[in-house]
């Protein structure tokens, strides 16, 4: 239960006169204080919000720490006579576990008044199976005369129809606070026997709707390999699909939290049909799902390996050297050919790594007017992309631009090394397939992931051009790609 008092500048709750509103349209007309009662606890621990700034980014609250364990979330209303307290709307989530939070500018009306509520943190029930829904299901002739219209005929032919699932489940944000994500399983149809487990990583989204397991949506690689006998899950990734909040793009640690719990669901999901695994556990993916592959790969194998064994993971056309090779070479030139994931990865790591308050203020104008808004799940790729100049940077504040370019410090830069994925040593076999003419996830990426597992002592991490001899691009290697992991995969059953 919370109780609050509220401190105005001459005006008290119970005067029937509405406080006066100040000209400044970033007035702040109220500090409440906020007791906290835990149901465990003896005594009341007060939350005050004690600092109150209002600067050109916006305005930015901060509040006194109430002891371990607590979350927060900021309410906001616009009168204390008529209205109701609602969360403040941003582009993250509540709670979180900060003890301080910026309105943007463009989001202020007139006057507002806020309020913190605190809460003890729930400990997440990793992996636990939420809701499940059916999508559809199609026999094997019509699968391959959809494989007839993905070019891919020539390679792959169903064996199997398949019978899709959409569900639900719990794992963990970027600070270890509990959240639902969503997620596709692909079964086949009429199989005797125990099934090997795939887990497919799919390549960058920007709108919630379009992730796999939504209505109008799925993922190519996992039909096939469905339509081939396998149980496939497909991870939306955090922030999109189902799951609330800003999308946590190229955060490899959530990636990899993401695909396990999103496997210890689809596991259940499985029993729950009567549908029998036979332990083997395969991982693939291509472009961003070859970033969140290895991501996943590792997190497996360094954190979960007493309740997985993975068989075979094939990474495909990932910037597995995120800091490296992928960020100088975007660096190397003014002009990308793609440059949205730029404006992604900014916007993703502003709050995992406390780069500012708002991502208003890390943005030169006038993207800090225009990009915002296009960032929020609703808006597609080309959208993004229309809104970006030639150069993907020149977005950044000059001052801070020009110290992201040439200092190797920088925060933003720290950021982009921390999601490189090389740092570790693989068990399983691993095959780096990768186009040599990719010009967005450049070929070094699968070079210098190669020489630093070998390095490390890895046994059997191999590099594999699928388009050979053809210098094939990032999309034409799609398909080459996948008649190479389904090869290889079916070589391992």
């Amino acid at each position: 239960m919370h109780q609050f008092r509220v401190h105005m500048n001459a005006t008290a709750l119970s005067d029937p006169a509405p406080p006066t509103m100040s000209p400044n349209p970033l007035a702040i007309l109220a500090v409440l204080t906020f007791l906290l009662l835990s149901p465990a606890a003896t005594a009341q621990t007060a939350v005050e919000l004690t600092s109150i700034v209002s600067t050109t980014n916006g305005v930015r609250l901060g509040w006194t720490d109430p002891g371990p364990g607590q979350v927060f979330t900021i309410q906001v209303r616009d009168s204390l006579v008529t209205g109701a307290w609602k969360n403040a709307t941003t582009r993250y989530r509540w709670p979180w576990p900060f003890r301080h939070w910026a309105d943007a500018p463009r989001s202020l009306p007139a006057a507002r008044f806020y309020r913190v509520i605190a809460q003890a943190g729930v400990v997440p029930d990793r992996g636990r199976l939420l809701t499940t829904a059916l999508k559809g299901q199609w026999d094997a002739s019509f699968q391959n005369s959809v494989y007839a219209n993905w070019g891919i005929a020539g390679f792959a032919r169903a064996k199997f129809g398949i019978i899709s699932r959409s569900f639900t489940y719990e794992t963990v944000d970027p600070y270890g606070l509990p959240i639902i994500a969503s997620a596709l399983l692909i079964l086949p149809m009429g199989t005797n026997g125990p099934l090997p487990l795939v887990s497919v990583q799919h390549g960058t989204t920007a709108r919630k709707s379009d992730a796999p397991s939504q209505p109008n949506s799925g993922d190519r690689w996992a039909s096939v390999l469905g339509s081939y006998g396998y149980a496939v899950v497909v991870p939306d990734y955090l922030g999109l699909g189902n799951s609330p909040g800003y999308q946590a793009y190229l955060h490899a640690k959530s990636e990899g939290t993401c695909v396990v719990d999103a496997l210890r669901a689809g596991r259940a999901l499985c029993a729950s049909n009567h549908v029998s695994l036979n332990g083997q556990l395969f991982l693939t993916g291509f472009s961003q799902g070859g970033h969140v592959t290895l991501a996943a790969h590792r997190e497996l194998e360094t954190v979960h390996a007493d309740e997985f064994t993975v068989t075979a993971s094939a990474p495909c056309a990932g910037t597995y050297d995120l800091g490296g090779v992928t960020l100088e070479g975007l660096l190397a030139t003014r002009s990308n050919p793609i440059r949205y994931p730029i404006a992604m990865v900014v916007a993703a790591y502003l709050p995992i790594y406390r780069l500012g308050d708002t991502l208003e203020e890390l943005l030169a104008e006038p993207y800090r007017r225009t990009l915002p808004p296009l960032l929020d799940g609703a808006h597609d790729e080309g959208q993004i992309e229309a809104a970006l100049p030639a150069d993907p940077f020149a977005i950044l504040r000059p001052d801070f631009q020009t110290d992201f370019r040439t200092n190797t410090n920088n925060p933003l830069r720290q950021a982009f090394l921390d999601n490189s994925t090389l740092s570790w040593t693989p068990k399983a076999p691993t095959k780096l397939i990768h186009c040599r003419g990719d010009s967005i996830a450049v070929f070094s990426n699968a070079e210098v992931a190669h020489q630093s597992f070998t390095d490390r002592g890895a046994c059997c991490v191999s590099v594999v051009d699928p388009g050979e001899p053809a210098r094939l691009g990032h999309e034409e290697c799609f398909n080459p790609s996948l008649r190479e992991v389904l090869t290889w995969f079916e070589s391992l059953r």
